[in-house]
Order: C-alpha cells, then sequence, then structure tokens
C-alpha cells in the first residue's frame, strides 16, 4: 500500500461509519424505497429546473446527497448541519415560499423530524437521562416565556423567523446527546468539525491574501444567497484606514473568530495529549490553518478564550506546554512580530479604543434595563423606551435583559451543572483516551464562556449557527460524560 494509499485508508476509516451495524434512522427495510423515490423525484426537479433556471437546478443537486445523509443516519445528518454553520451559514434557499427559509434552518428541521422518527420507531432503546437535560427543556422554555411576554414590543416577521432558527439550533442539543454516544461517533464528528473549519479558515486567509477587492468581488456572488450587499468587507471599527478583518463566509468576524477559538482549542490539547482521538497531523494541520486566522479576525474576545482554555489545560495536565508557550511569546513580543495584534489587544485592556468605551455604555445599558425589567427582562423585540437599547456584547447580560434574572439563573445552572459532570468524570479517567477527550471538550467550554464575557454570539437568536455550536459542545460534554460515569471501561 502506498503512503497515499494509506493516508486515504486512515482517513476514510476515521469518518465513515461501520454502515452494517450503524444504528439507522429510518427502518432498513424502508431505506432502499426511500433513497431511490428520493432519487427519482432529485432527477425529476433538476430536470424540470435546469430549462428554467440553472441556478436553482444546482442547488436541487447539492441538496439531493445532503437530504440522502439526513434520511440516512441521525449523526450524518449532524455533520451536514456542521458543514453549513461553517461555510455557508447565513445562504438562504433561493425561492422564497412566504418566507426566505436558510439552509441551515432546513437542514436541522430535517435532522429533527428524522431524529423524532427514529424515536418513534425505536421504543425499546434506553435513552440516556440525566437531570442537566431537564435544565436545558426549562431554560428553552423560559426563553419561549420571554418570548411571548415581549410580543408588544415590535416584532416583525423577521423578529418570529430569527427566533424559530434559535429554537431549531437549541433543539440539535437532543440528536447531538442520544445520538453521538460512543467514541468512534464523536471521532468522526470531530474529523468532520475539523474539516469543515478549517476549509472555512482557508478560504478566509485566501480571501484575506486577496486583499478587499478580491474579497468583494467573490463575496458579492452570496448576495443571491440571501448574503448582505452592504459591508461585505470588514475593518477594524469599520474604518477602511485599518487593517482588513478575516470573515471568510461568515460575515460577521467576531462570530467567526469565536467559531475558530473552539475549533483551534480543541485541536491544539488534541495535538498535546498522550491519547488523541485523531491523528496529530491532522490536528497539527487545522492549528496551522485556524491560529492565523483567529488572529487575522482580529477578535480580541476569541484570541483571550484561546489563551484562557489551553492555559486551564496547562495547568490541570499538561503541565510542560507552559514553559514553551511563554518563551514563544516572549521571541515573538521581541522581534517585533504581530505588534498590531498587541498593540490592538493593549488597546482593549485599557479601555481606550472606540469599541472599548462602546461597550461600556452597552454593558451600563445593559444592567438599567436588567434593573427596570429584572425578573423575565423584555423579550426579543426593541426596548420599551428610547433611551434604551437591547443589544451587549455579553452572552450574561444578553440573557438577563432577554429573558431577565430568572432566564439568566437557568442559563448558568445548565452551564455549571454539565460542565461540573464533565470535571467530574474527567478525574476518573483522566489518562485515558476518554480522559484526553474530556479535557479537550472542557476546555473548549471555558473558551465560549470567556468569550461570552465580551461578546453574545453564542445565545443571539439572529445567529443561529453560533447557538449550534455552543449546543453541540454542551450536548458532547453530557453525553461523553455519562458514558464514562456509567461504563469507565
Amino acid at each position: 500500500m502506498t503512503s497515499s494509499q494509506h493516508i486515504e485508508h486512515r482517513l476514510t476509516g476515521l469518518l465513515l461509519p461501520r454502515w452494517p451495524h450503524a444504528r439507522y434512522s429510518i427502518d432498513q427495510r424502508l431505506q432502499r424505497p426511500l433513497a431511490v423515490g428520493l432519487a427519482l423525484l432529485g432527477g425529476g426537479l433538476i430536470g424540470a429546473l435546469a430549462a428554467a433556471h440553472l441556478l436553482l437546478a444546482v442547488a436541487v443537486l447539492l441538496a439531493v446527497p445532503v437530504a440522502l445523509l439526513i434520511l440516512v443516519d441521525v449523526r450524518s445528518g449532524l455533520w451536514c448541519v456542521l458543514g453549513i454553520a461553517a461555510l455557508l451559514p447565513f445562504a438562504v434557499f433561493p425561492v422564497k415560499v412566504g418566507f426566505t427559509p436558510t439552509l441551515f434552518e432546513i437542514t436541522a428541521s430535517a435532522v429533527l423530524v428524522v431524529w423524532v422518527v427514529h424515536s418513534a420507531l425505536q421504543r425499546n432503546r434506553r435513552w440516556p437521562v440525566h437531570r442537566a437535560g431537564l435544565f436545558v427543556v426549562t431554560y428553552l422554555i423560559v426563553t419561549l416565556f420571554a418570548f411571548v411576554l415581549g410580543l408588544n414590543r415590535g416584532y416583525t416577521q423577521q423578529t418570529y423567523h430569527d427566533y424559530a432558527k434559535f429554537l431549531l439550533a437549541s433543539l440539535l442539543f437532543f440528536p447531538v446527546w442520544t445520538h453521538l454516544v460512543s467514541r468512534d461517533d464523536v471521532r468522526r464528528l470531530l474529523l468532520v468539525w475539523f474539516g469543515a473549519y478549517g476549509a472555512a479558515a482557508f478560504l478566509g486567509l485566501a480571501l484575506y491574501a486577496g486583499g478587499p477587492s478580491v474579497t468583494q468581488a467573490i463575496l458579492a456572488r452570496l448576495i443571491p444567497f440571501g448574503y448582505p450587499s452592504e459591508r461585505i468587507v470588514r475593518y477594524i471599527e469599520d474604518d477602511p484606514a485599518k487593517p482588513m478583518r478575516l470573515i471568510s463566509t461568515s460575515v460577521d468576524p467576531n462570530a467567526f473568530g469565536g467559531a475558530l477559538a473552539v475549533v483551534l482549542v480543541l485541536a491544539i490539547v488534541q495535538c498535546v495529549a498522550k491519547h488523541p482521538l485523531l491523528p496529530r497531523w491532522v490536528c497539527l494541520g487545522v492549528i496551522l490553518l485556524t491560529a492565523p486566522a483567529v488572529l487575522l479576525t482580529y477578535s480580541r474576545a476569541a484570541w483571550v478564550g484561546v489563551v484562557v482554555g489551553v492555559g486551564i489545560v496547562a495547568l490541570v495536565r499538561y503541565r510542560w506546554i507552559i514553559l514553551p508557550g511563554t518563551l514563544g511569546l516572549v521571541v515573538v513580543a521581541a522581534l517585533g512580530i504581530g505588534s498590531g495584534f498587541l498593540q490592538r489587544l493593549l488597546l482593549g485592556l485599557r479601555l481606550q479604543d472606540p469599541a472599548t468605551q462602546m461597550r461600556l455604555v452597552e454593558y451600563r445599558t445593559a444592567l438599567e434595563v436588567i434593573r427596570r425589567y429584572p425578573l423575565f427582562g423584555v423579550g426579543f423585540g426593541a426596548a420599551p423606551t428610547v433611551e434604551l437599547w437591547t443589544g451587549v456584547s455579553s452572552i450574561y447580560l444578553t440573557v438577563a435583559e432577554r429573558m431577565g434574572l430568572f432566564g439568566l439563573g437557568m442559563f448558568l445552572i445548565v452551564v455549571a451543572s454539565i460542565g461540573t459532570l464533565g470535571w467530574r468524570a474527567w478525574r476518573q479517567v483522566q489518562s485515558t483516551p476518554d480522559g484526553d477527550l474530556l479535557l479537550a471538550l472542557l476546555a473548549a467550554q471555558v473558551t465560549v464562556l470567556i468569550i461570552g464575557f465580551f461578546d453574545h454570539y453564542f445565545v443571539n437568536i439572529t445567529f443561529p449557527h453560533m447557538v449550534w455550536l455552543f449546543w453541540l459542545l454542551h450536548a458532547l460534554i453530557l453525553g461523553q460524560s455519562l458514558r464514562v460515569l456509567t461504563d469507565p471501561s
């Protein structure tokens, strides 16, 4: 076997489920008829649409294999959701049907439907049970209650649509928890996760290298698919005289930086682990792509999140990385490499730049909103008075002003219960492959929670793909912790 064949064999073994033994979402007797019927339907639609609209024909052609993956297995459906979240998070279906559904919500809805059907067909299966799942349900009910309370606060059709996408993204917590159970399931998901965001980082770096004109020209081609026609190229403080920010196809550089920060921390911890779940060369490749991409988003929250997440791992498990990491930072600073990034970070720490000062104003306004509406917040619409507004760069203050202190309390209970369970499970198996997997997931959770002090996209209804990443991470921690604690072998 040649080296290229060996690499291909390794990747195939990492990614592809062992289909003869897989837990299919549809009864096996129905799979072949469904697949044939879907293929015939797709072929007919492509033929009919090709004469009328080439773009629609291409969209349907791409949709057929995605639909097959979703029908075959919930797990492969979750891969599709992850790929869309990474590469086309804001793309819409090119036909308006009363409203314009995004590819993300179409795929997420299909996965949830298949999961429900699967649950109904497999009545004898023992589903995981834990109080953290009940806490998640309670939190989502609180969000719905807050949404209903705010109905008289300027809701638009877009508000209803955004909240529906928020709920869809949150509900994906349950398919992840119930179906990504084994270590192999998580390994395959991580490979898709790393591959999708590695590709997004590569695309972002290529666009960044091409400069503003290339970025503008290429991303403008996504306008027919619902992408913005203004502010396509993003700069620090929206000032073209300042450095351009890397966005890939994610529109918002801060959100993209946060998503990449999670992947970067997962890859770093897996790369230094004694028992990595993925090959080190895969993790190293992802690090080489995502690390410069995170820097070039100029998202200081993402930078701090990565440092704290990796620092926690160094303190609790792999202390040997402290010395080379510190020396590397000293050498970089001494050589003047990255002085622009360091200056931007220092400006933020000193509260001197306009973006940080604006955040301080947002925090004060959010605290006033919470003071006036402490219990259940103001919902998801406009602020109740002219002098107040509801946008704030913090997941904790966003939850508190939207859903009140009761909602914030439930949110913190969910995060704490899952994190505590993960920590307890890690303490039990820290010297095993499961221990290194849990350590990576917990480090990523710390990264998310640190970023949450400075940005809001993990709970913002206009960023459902980021809400999905938040719940994906917590569902993985919960599922793997329960597996370890109930069956340590």
